[in-house]
């Protein structure tokens, strides 16, 4: 019995802790709540205080209906608001604002500057028109490549009224092709408009490209002809020339390989200084071999004027002198249009150096004076009766290529000028078709 008395009072008191626990607990959750919705007793003490009569009104104060003015019954309040429960305001998510949507415009076209005025490149939206009246232009797949990547953000300009969503221009500042393809002009300090645009490490790769689409047909159309032209007028002089003369052969030889490494990737050639250097010291070697071979046909022009004003005794000797001549003035002759070719080689690749032009002026003069002793030693010959084997046209066609290549090189490099090109993209954002757009008057 003792123990059943004590387990009971023990169980009597845990259960009076349990209660008092739990009034304890709801006691700090109501302070809580009314922490956060305001404590009434923070009230002002004049709203405490209205006396009560202020809050009731008299029975006898309310209109009747009938007293509304109009006649009309009198509004009813409306119905009371639900009381918010306290644990909603806790669980409640907050209102979310959602971000204003920005319009951006688009721009206009991208450019990549430099410190200059105008942009060293401009990438803007074509007409339909001007791609009617443009030129077609054949591109390799490396040059089709390298436009694609730097076009890659153009679809994203402004559409104009004029132009069509697929045809872009691309237009390089007057002297900066060259510059930019070298990479003269860092990336680092250039400046792309909008930002992220364009790429600026691809710059010089694109430069290169569309200074090859325009110089190529310019410079390396012809110039590939007359090369040809040499090596089939030369096999013969080559058959029968002497051993100091295979330095002349190894030459000619470098042109044709040169001249077809810059045919088959132009841009590449361009940005390659050793390349460059390399035509250049071809070039030297060409004129030293000019100028031997100038030298040799002199002496033996010599033998033949002396054999014209000697004794009518002398056409003995006269036909192994002429001949001796003739070889030695074909050997000179295709050796001026080699060093032409050289130069004009240099020239298609941008070194439209001044002192090019002493050489090639002091060639073409040389070669003028020994046509005219030719023409002036043939009519010497037919008033003797004697024969005369050599024709005019080898020396001729040299005149003609020396002048051909001085006068190009006096008008400048084609790459100087302002260069621009058309583009249409296809619909994975390719090029697809390029075009040369026609020259401003």
């Amino acid at each position: 019995m003792a123990r059943s008395a004590l387990e009971t009072m023990a169980m009597s008191q845990l259960a009076w802790w349990l209660v008092a626990v739990l009034a304890l607990a709801c006691v700090a959750l109501l302070g809580l709540l009314r922490q956060r919705r305001g404590a009434p007793g923070r009230e002002p003490a004049e709203r405490r205080e209205a006396p009560a009569a202020a809050a009731v009104e008299p029975r006898t104060s309310r209109p009747e209906p009938g007293s509304v003015p109009g006649g009309g019954l009198a509004p009813l309040p409306g119905p009371a608001a639900s009381p918010r429960s306290p644990v909603a305001a806790l669980v409640t998510p907050p209102a979310v604002r959602l971000p204003a949507t920005l319009v951006a415009s688009r721009a206009r076209r991208y450019e990549l500057r430099d410190a200059g005025a105008e942009p060293a490149l401009t990438l803007e939206r074509a007409g339909a028109v001007e791609w009617r009246q443009a030129l077609p232009l054949s591109a390799t797949p490396m040059q089709r490549e390298a436009l694609s990547a730097i076009l890659a953000h153009a679809p994203l300009l402004a559409v104009l009224g004029s132009g069509d969503a697929d045809l872009y221009r691309l237009s390089l500042r007057a002297g900066a092709a060259l510059p930019l393809a070298r990479g003269e002009l860092a990336a680092s300090s250039l400046r792309v408009v909008p930002a992220q645009s364009l790429d600026a490490n691809r710059a010089a790769a694109v430069a290169a490209v569309v200074m090859a689409l325009h110089c190529a047909p310019v410079y390396l159309r012809s110039q590939r002809q007359e090369v040809a032209a040499i090596q089939a007028e030369a096999a013969e002089w080559l058959r029968l020339s002497s051993p100091e003369d295979e330095r002349l052969r190894a030459l000619l030889q470098e042109l044709s390989r040169y001249l077809r490494e810059v045919e088959e990737n132009h841009a590449g050639a361009v940005r390659k200084p050793v390349f460059v250097a390399r035509v250049a010291d071809f070039g030297a070697q060409t004129e030293a071999q000019w100028r031997a071979a100038a030298d040799g046909a002199s002496a033996q022009r010599l033998r033949v004027e002396q054999a014209l004003a000697g004794l009518p005794e002398a056409e003995a000797d006269w036909l192994a002198r002429v001949q001796a001549y003739a070889l030695r003035q074909r050997v000179a002759c295709h050796a001026a249009r080699m060093l032409a070719a050289w130069h004009g080689l240099r020239l298609a690749l941008g070194e439209a150096v001044p002192a090019a032009t002493l050489v090639l002026h002091a060639a073409l003069q040389a070669q003028r004076a020994a046509n005219r002793d030719d023409a002036g030693m043939a009519r010497g010959a037919a008033t003797r009766g004697w024969a005369w084997p050599l024709a005019p046209e080898p020396g001729l066609r040299a005149e003609r290529s020396l002048a051909a290549v001085l006068q190009a090189i006096e008008a400048g490099f084609a790459g100087e000028s302002s260069l621009a090109l058309l583009v249409r993209l296809d619909s994975l954002g390719q090029v697809c078709e390029l075009r040369s757009p026609p020259l401003a008057d």
